[in-house]
């Protein structure tokens, strides 16, 4: 799959870093033996060409591995900004279409419309201009870095020029070692250059609950009938409001 473009990067603040070598890197092994991951065709794929289970393969490793790359990047030193923003621009569909991103970490700004506002998330908000301050930068886990990431998808369903996958993944942090399990939801498209990048990514945290006694048993629910809900005249003007969106 041949992958070029970059995205148009805000301008840069210089960071400083301390370089941590971690000879745990991306996991090539772990990866592409799930079996599922086939060789591209020949030939250019054209844009009218439907998204293959293999592309998408192709795809979630491109995207662990970029990860990984990051954050050695960093912790090594170099230009990790520079090279998220060549990996985000052939991952992701920003210049080619609407990509709906909600980040795992994110609360204020829970969507990230723009390629400037994924960047200030996977780099941190002090590595760019008018970043987020609520961003640490995934990519590097928060300056302590992912020395592997593991894709265990549950279900991939192809639907022709887009192809959806769902599951977890894993990261394991470059400096103390703890995995960490994230859930996902992944959408992946057939841009106009041929070319396959995610025009849906949605990840969560798991969600977690005490096992000490049934939730029947800890929370008790009285109906309660309140006549302020559903408002079909709200409901009708945003519609309207947003139908050119």
């Amino acid at each position: 799959m041949s992958l070029a473009l970059t995205f148009t990067i805000p301008t840069l603040r210089s960071i400083k870093t301390r370089a941590i070598s971690d000879p745990a890197q991306y996991d090539v092994e772990i990866n592409t033996a799930r079996g599922m991951g086939k060789p591209m065709t020949t030939r250019p794929p054209s844009r009218t060409d439907g998204v293959t289970r293999g592309e998408v393969i192709e795809a979630q490793n491109f995207w662990a591995k970029s990860i990984v790359d990051i954050s050695e990047s960093f912790l090594t030193g170099g230009d990790y900004v520079g090279l998220a923003g060549e990996r985000a621009g052939q991952l992701y569909g920003y210049d080619h279409s609407n990509v709906l991103f909600k980040p795992t970490k994110a609360s204020h700004q829970q969507f990230r419309p723009t390629a400037s506002d994924a960047m200030s998330y996977f780099v941190g908000h002090d590595a760019v201009i008018d970043g987020f301050k609520e961003d640490q930068g995934f990519a590097i886990n928060a300056k302590k870095g992912f020395s592997k990431v593991v894709f265990k998808n549950h279900q991939i369903e192809c639907h022709n020029e887009v192809a959806h996958a769902m599951g977890t993944y894993e990261f394991t942090c470059a400096t103390t070692g703890e995995i960490s399990e994230v859930e996902y939801t992944f959408g992946y498209k057939r841009n106009d250059d041929g070319n396959v990048r995610i025009c849906l990514h949605h990840s969560s945290i798991p969600y977690a609950t005490s096992h000490a006694k049934p939730v029947e048993s800890r929370v008790k629910r009285k109906i309660v009938f309140d006549p302020a809900q559903a408002d079909p005249e709200a409901n009708q003007r945003h519609r309207v409001a947003t139908a050119s969106w």
